[in-house]
């Protein structure tokens, strides 16, 4: 028979497409006509067991697409004629589900609420300068690394809390700031070399 939808060759008692996986109506099925000789052995339905042609994209049998795993077999399978015995029952087709994502918080959204938490923490501890570099650092790192920059987000980090650090330690200042713009050279560097923080 020949697929009303694709115009592809088919075995006789086929009820869908090999190649477009339509179902097929029996009522608008043209003529049977003999499948195309492949080199590739009959292959049989992962979902059915049904005998199929090495090229088929779709069970004859129940519609579902072959995959690349399915078995070699040697003689096709032979279908029940008997009217007495019925028909064999099909497996029911169920489409692909998509899985749904769960909720998702955007870096900017998480970036502020650590700001507004954090500067209230501050407030609480006295702690409001240096803190409030240490903070910056925290909410630039997440805000950084939520869009997919976490080398640029350490650059940032490392150098806001060594100044947080350096504004605690007074004696160290000039050395320290040395040591922060050498860090800053080697990050960026790195990332217009294009290397990807481990």
């Amino acid at each position: 028979m020949t697929c009303s939808s694709c115009g592809s060759d088919l075995p006789d008692d086929a009820r869908f497409c090999i190649e477009c996986g339509v179902t097929l109506d029996k009522a608008t099925i043209g003529p049977t006509i003999h499948l195309r000789a492949g080199e590739r052995s009959p292959v049989s339905c992962a979902a059915c067991g049904e005998s199929n042609p090495g090229h088929a994209l779709f069970c004859v049998r129940c519609g579902q697409r072959m995959s690349g795993a399915a078995t070699h077999l040697a003689p096709p399978r032979q279908a029940n004629r008997n009217i007495g015995q019925g028909t064999p029952s099909l497996p029911a087709f169920r489409p692909r589900q998509t899985p749904v994502a769960g909720p998702q918080i955007s870096g900017n959204v998480l970036s502020m609420a650590i700001l507004m938490i954090g500067l209230g923490l501050l407030f609480l501890g006295h702690l409001f300068w240096p803190g409030i570099l240490v903070l910056l650092g925290i909410v630039n790192f997440v805000r950084m690394s939520a869009s997919g920059y976490t080398l640029q987000g350490v650059r940032n980090a490392i150098w806001l809390f060594g100044l947080a650090f350096l504004f605690m330690v007074p004696h160290l200042f000039l050395p320290g700031l040395f040591v922060l713009i050498g860090l800053n050279v080697l990050i960026s560097g790195m990332i217009r070399s294009g290397r990807q923080w481990p």
